[in-house]
């Protein structure tokens, strides 16, 4: 990396440390490189509702150089730029902002959309050479759908308490209970003979199931795959192809 020393031009955040800023190809080119590793050896620790991507912004058509959970937002390597969500505030500021004297524009705190009508949380970092210009994005998008659902699932189990007929609190529905209802419903919405199901069957109730958000309770797989008739694997299988 070249330290900023051309006296032409004030520094981009003048300070007693001096700035690392790239200033030719092959520095940006490393820059980006690193940020692969980032986005390719982390995906293991962010779960399968947060989507890191890395744009090379030299390449608009094709900027996507690495993604992990891409299903969030259906993108994948070779991606164009304009592929991503709606509503996306970092590529206006993109298009709207041209040379800007900082290293790093981040853009946080901000929604976007995907096709089928999920909001996503935002967030931009913009890398930028030493004459201001960005040439690579790291962008977050996190899909708060199964929590949002998990959360509904919970409040609904403590907003209603079963109670005697004497009058006196007995007990609230428990978490069990209520996983079994999502499996029998999920069952009998696909199919008219729930206790003789079709492989095609069993995968669309699995599938009917995790938009539920059933998978987030804990011991629900072994539920599902005791009432289902199958493997553990057989529904991380089916929940892999969803």
């Amino acid at each position: 990396m070249t330290v900023i020393l051309n006296q032409k031009r004030e520094p981009l955040h003048p300070t007693s440390d001096p700035i690392l800023i790239p200033s030719t190809a092959r520095e940006r080119a490393l820059v980006i490189s690193t940020l692969k590793w980032v986005v390719n050896h982390t995906s293991a620790l962010l779960g399968p509702d947060l989507e890191l991507v890395l744009h090379d912004l030299s390449r608009p058509d094709a900027s996507v150089v690495a993604i992990s959970n891409g299903h969030i937002s259906g993108r994948g390597i070779g991606s164009a730029i304009i592929s991503g969500p709606f509503d996306d505030k970092a590529l206006k500021v993109l298009i709207e902002n041209g040379e800007v004297d900082e290293a790093c524009t981040v853009i946080a705190d901000y929604h976007t959309r995907v096709p089928d009508g999920r909001t996503l949380d935002s967030l931009t970092l913009m890398f930028r050479d030493d004459k201001g210009r960005a040439f690579a994005a790291l962008c977050a998008n996190a899909d708060r759908a199964r929590l949002v659902q998990l959360r509904q699932l919970v409040d609904g189990l403590f907003a209603q308490p079963v109670t005697s007929a004497n009058g006196d609190d007995d007990s609230t529905v428990s978490v069990d209970t209520m996983v079994r209802k999502i499996i029998e419903e999920s069952i009998a919405s696909v199919s008219t003979t729930p206790n003789s199901l079709s492989r095609d069957e069993r995968a669309q109730a699995v599938r009917l199931m995790n938009e539920r958000g059933l998978f987030l309770v804990r011991s629900s797989v072994e539920m599902a795959a005791e009432r289902l008739g199958v493997t553990r694997h057989t529904i991380y299988n089916y929940l892999d192809k969803t």
